[in-house]
C-alpha cells in the first residue's frame, strides 16, 4: 500500500514540477538576453530538451509490456539519453565573469537548468526504479539503480570530456565505442565517473528518502 502512495504521489506532482521549472529556465534566459543582447547561453534551452528526453521515455515504459521488443526500445533509448539530464551540471564551465550582474545572473540561470535537468533525470530514475521493484528485490533494485547512476556518469564524461552525444552510438560507433575502451584506463574517467556517479546517487537517495516519508 505504501508504494503505491509513493508513486500515486510523485506521479501527481512531477508533471507540474517539470513544466514549471522549464519554464523558469526559458524565462530566465530570455530575461538574459533582453539585458544583454547575447545569445550565447541559448545551448542551454536544447540541452535542457535532451535533459527531459529520459524522463518521457520512462513514463513511457510505465505503460508499455515488458517482454515486448517495444519495451526493450524504449528501454535502451532510456538509458543512452539519461546522461543528457545530469550534463547540465557540467555547463557550469560556460560561467565567465564580464561584471558582477552578468556573473551572477548566469550563475542563476545556470543553476535553474541544472536543477530542472536533475529533477527530470530523478524522476526518470523513479520510474525505473519502481518498476524493477516490480520484478527484482528492493536490495537488488537499489543496486541496478546505483549502477545506472554511475553509467550515467560516465555517460556525462564522455559528452563533456570527449565530446560525444547520444546520437554518435547511430552515427559514429566505431569511434565512440573505441574512445569508450580507451578511456575506461584513464585516471581522469574514474575520478569523474565516481565523483559525479556517488553526487547523483546521493542526490537520488535523499530525494527517494524525503518522498518516502511525505507518504508515510
Amino acid at each position: 500500500m505504501n508504494k503505491i502512495l509513493t508513486i500515486y504521489f510523485f506521479n501527481k506532482k512531477q508533471n507540474s514540477v517539470l513544466v514549471l521549472l522549464g519554464l523558469q529556465s526559458l524565462l530566465l534566459m530570455l530575461l538574459r538576453v533582453k539585458i544583454t543582447h547575447d545569445i550565447y547561453l541559448l545551448f542551454l534551452i536544447w540541452n535542457l530538451f535532451l535533459g527531459y528526453i529520459p524522463y518521457f521515455l520512462s513514463s513511457k515504459l510505465n505503460t508499455a509490456i515488458p517482454g515486448y521488443f517495444s519495451f526493450y526500445l524504449l528501454f535502451l533509448g532510456w538509458i543512452l539519453f539519461l546522461p543528457n539530464a545530469f550534463y547540465l551540471i557540467t555547463d557550469f564551465v560556460h560561467l565567465h565573469y564580464s561584471s558582477r550582474f552578468q556573473f551572477l545572473f548566469d550563475a542563476l540561470l545556470l543553476t535553474s537548468f541544472t536543477i530542472a535537468g536533475f529533477y527530470a533525470g530523478i524522476a526518470s530514475l523513479y520510474h525505473i526504479h519502481r518498476l524493477l521493484e516490480m520484478k527484482y528485490t528492493a536490495k537488488k533494485s537499489n543496486c541496478i539503480v546505483i549502477i545506472i547512476c554511475y553509467l550515467s556518469s560516465f555517460g556525462v564524461y564522455l559528452g563533456r570530456i570527449l565530446r560525444f552525444n547520444s546520437w554518435d552510438i547511430l552515427s559514429n560507433p566505431i569511434e565512440l565505442f573505441n574512445s569508450i575502451f580507451k578511456s575506461i584506463f584513464y585516471f581522469e574517467t574514474i575520478v569523474f565517473t565516481i565523483t559525479l556517479g556517488t553526487f547523483i546517487v546521493f542526490i537520488y537517495k535523499l530525494s527517494h528518502s524525503l518522498l518516502n516519508k511525505k507518504t508515510n
